[in-house]
């Protein structure tokens, strides 16, 4: 992942989603993508129609939703998918991992917000079902990236994390640590984890913890509830 300037905005690329015609970026601080006009301007700077968005109300949860077009009305979901030409799909956090997932062959894209809810509730392998099922994408095509998450060094949680993802996975104790007696779980990597079990051949994890880059990124455990939130927003075009 790499930091870039565009239009005057620092924009985060992913090295993974470097593909002729997607346009792919995560916005840092301080742009807060909860107010409309910076979400535009994140938008534009990305390369893409700031008045073709489409943005879900998200829940925490593991639904994926098709979109062809702005939605007329709020979709309740963590999930986006589209093959649409020059459709942006935006989701939003503030220590929670945000997923992309593309199909350069198809051209079809996917984005998600996956907290450690809708990590543990499958939303990796969603987006990648979804892609499948609603375009006839293979995993064995695809691309995909973990964004910015706070650290497993800086995330302490309670057990209830730790089984969620042990009711999912045979895997889940390799991403979970215990650090001066409480228990911290890594999301990103079980994110990333997740896309590797799917058959997605390039999975791109940040390995950027939102706590301690202070300077770039928002953070929720460290602000408290008035942090900003950065976005991920991706589209095909061309």
């Amino acid at each position: 992942m790499r930091e870039v300037g565009r239009k005057g905005l620092g924009l985060l690329l992913f090295d993974a989603l470097d593909a002729p015609g997607l346009r792919c970026a995560h916005s840092v601080a301080p742009l807060d993508v909860r107010r409309e006009e910076e979400r535009r301007r994140f938008v534009e700077a990305a390369g893409l129609d700031p008045d073709r968005v489409a943005s879900p109300v998200q829940v925490h949860g593991a639904e994926v939703v098709r979109v062809d077009a702005p939605p007329a009305r709020p979709i309740e979901a963590d999930g986006l998918v589209t093959d649409a030409k020059g459709l942006a799909l935006l989701v939003k956090a503030a220590d929670c991992s945000l997923v992309v997932v593309a199909d350069p062959r198809r051209r079809a894209v996917g984005v998600a917000h996956a907290g450690w809810r809708g990590a543990a509730a499958g939303m990796a392998a969603n987006l990648v079902a979804a892609l499948a099922r609603e375009f006839g994408s293979a995993p064995g095509d695809m691309v995909a990236a973990v964004g910015p998450t706070i650290g497993v060094l800086r995330y302490a949680v309670g057990s209830e994390v730790l089984e969620a993802f042990r009711s999912r996975v045979p895997w889940a104790d390799e991403y979970a640590r215990t650090i001066d007696g409480r228990l911290h779980y890594d999301v990103a990597g079980a994110n990333g984890r997740a896309l590797v079990e799917c058959g997605v051949p390039t999975v791109e994890v940040a390995g950027i913890c939102t706590h301690e880059r202070s300077d770039l990124l928002f953070s929720y455990r460290r602000q408290g509830p008035g942090a900003g939130h950065h976005g991920l927003v991706a589209g095909w075009v061309g």
